[in-house]
C-alpha cells in the first residue's frame, strides 16, 4: 500500500514526532548537563584572555616607567607575576576541563546515539499495540519501517495455510498487484518460513531494487509459529547498511507484529469464528 492508496478516515501517523516527544520527555537533563558544561567551558577561555590582555597592558605600563619609580615598577612586576600566576593555574584548569569536555562530548554522543535508539524501540512498540484497528496497525507497521528502518520497496505477507501460499497484506514502493508471487515450498523466503531465522543479504542493501532477490526477509510469528514475513527489496538511497538498532527492529516486528495484527483481526470481527490470520489481507 503506497501512501497514495491510504484509505480515508485512518489518522495520519507521526511516529517521528512521537520519538521526539519521548526523548525530550526522558532525556532532557543530560543534553542540559552539556550545554551547562560547554558554557563553563567558555567562561574559562574568555577570562584567559582577559589575563592576557591584562598581562599586556601591565607589560606597556610597566616600560612607560623608567628608573625614578621603581617602587611602581617594582608593584607592576609584582602584579605581572601574579597574573602570570592566575593564568598559567586557569591554563591548566581549562586544559583538564577541555579533556574531560572532549570525554563528555564523545559519551554525549554515544548516549544521545543510545538514547535515540532506545525511543524508536520504545515508539514502535507502543505503537503496535497502542490501536486494535487494522488499517491502523497496518500502516503503523509500514511506518516502522519506511521511518524507522529505512526501507523503500517492501512488503508485508501472510501465509494462507489453505492454499499454502503468500497473501500481500500491504506494501510501499510497490503496488500490491505487482508483489511477485513468492513460494512457501522454494527459495530464500520459504527457507525463512520454515526455519524462522531472518534473512539479511547485505551485497543488496546498496542496490537497486530486484524483485527475484529481496535484501531482507524477516518472520512474523504468534508463538513458535511463522504466519508471515516481511519482504525488504531495498533501502532508502541515503541508507547503505543495517545498524544495531534496525535489526532489533526487526527482531520487534517479527515478535509483535504478526499478534497486533492478530488481535486487531479478532475486534474487526465481533461475531463468530475468527478466520486463519492470513484472511486479514482481504480486511486492509
Amino acid at each position: 500500500m503506497t501512501k497514495s492508496e491510504e484509505k480515508p478516515g485512518i489518522p495520519e501517523l507521526d511516529l517521528v514526532a512521537t520519538k521526539r516527544e519521548f526523548i525530550e520527555t526522558f532525556f532532557r537533563r543530560g543534553a542540559e548537563f552539556t550545554e551547562e558544561l560547554m558554557r563553563d567551558n567558555e567562561r574559562l577561555r574568555y577570562r584567559v584572555v582577559q589575563l592576557e590582555a591584562e598581562l599586556k597592558a601591565a607589560g606597556g605600563v610597566a616600560a612607560d616607567r623608567p628608573g625614578t619609580h621603581e617602587n611602581a615598577l617594582a608593584g607592576l612586576v609584582a602584579r605581572i607575576a601574579s597574573l602570570e600566576a592566575e593564568r598559567d593555574e586557569l591554563l591548566k584548569r581549562y586544559e583538564g576541563v577541555a579533556r574531560q569536555s572532549e570525554d563528555f562530548h564523545a559519551r554525549y554522543a554515544d548516549i544521545e546515539r543510545e538514547n535515540n535508539n532506545l525511543a524508536n524501540l520504545y515508539v514502535a512498540s507502543y505503537q503496535l499495540h497502542s490501536t486494535m484497528d487494522l488499517r491502523e496497525v497496518t500502516q503503523i507497521i509500514l511506518e516502522i519501517l519506511l521511518n524507522f528502518v529505512g526501507a523503500k520497496t517492501f512488503a508485508v505477507l501472510l501465509v494462507d495455510e489453505e492454499r499454502r501460499a503468500f497473501r500481500v497484506l500491504a506494501a510501499e514502493g510497490i503496488e500490491k498487484a505487482r508483489v511477485p508471487v513468492l513460494s512457501t515450498t522454494e527459495g530464500r523466503v520459504a527457507d525463512v518460513l520454515r526455519g524462522g531465522a531472518p534473512l539479511f543479504d547485505e551485497s543488496r542493501f546498496a542496490t537497486r531494487a530486484d524483485l527475484e532477490r529481496p535484501a531482507i526477509v524477516a518472520p512474523l510469528r504468534i508463538g513458535a509459529q511463522v504466519v508471515g514475513v516481511i519482504v525488504v527489496w531495498d533501502l532508502l538511497v541515503q541508507k547503505t547498511t543495517l545498524q544495531e538498532v534496525d535489526y532489533e527492529l526487526f527482531n520487534l516486528l517479527g515478535a509483535h507484529a504478526a499478534s497486533a495484527l492478530q488481535g486487531a483481526k479478532l475486534t474487526a470481527e465481533l461475531a463468530g469464528r475468527a478466520p486463519a490470520l492470513w484472511a486479514a489481507a482481504d480486511l486492509v
